[in-house]
């Protein structure tokens, strides 16, 4: 009588064969492309959404977020300060307006300046990968 499958050695090397391929291949399928834009977009979240918190718990003060190529955050940008993101490789800032610009927040935590009526910064890697924060006219900043 003739057995009919495969043996648990013929198994074994299928399986090893579709390891290697798969470490192999892996790399073309899933890349780093984007992390960096990600990472910089929550960043530039956190950074926009605390200057705002600021110029609604003082009113009696102006508090703004400037934009340029190379940093965004509350000036002034010195290495002390953590509400910047600044000279940073491989990542450039685009603002829906003309650079460098100036974000500003008013008692209720809307947009004032260049970005009254809402804005969007996009943010861009050298590899291609962009993303895009919206401020809009009320002040909700979000991912867009």
């Amino acid at each position: 009588m003739k057995s009919q499958g495969f043996t648990l050695v013929e198994l074994i090397i299928i399986m090893v064969i579709i390891g290697i391929l798969a470490v192999s291949a892996s790399p073309l399928f899933i890349s780093d492309s984007g992390t960096k834009s990600q990472a910089f977009r929550l960043q530039a979240m956190s950074i926009l959404r605390a200057i705002q918190l600021q110029a609604m718990q003082d009113t009696t003060s102006q508090y703004v977020a400037e934009v340029s190529q190379n940093t965004l955050g509350q000036p002034p940008f010195i290495e002390e300060n953590s509400r910047q993101i600044s000279d940073v490789e491989n990542v450039t800032f685009s603002f829906s307006e003309p650079l460098p610009a100036t974000i500003g927040f008013d008692g209720l935590g809307r947009p004032t300046e260049q970005c009254s009526g809402g804005c969007t910064i996009t943010i861009s890697e050298n590899s291609g990968s962009s993303r895009d924060l919206c401020i809009n006219s009320e002040g909700y900043i979000n991912e867009c």
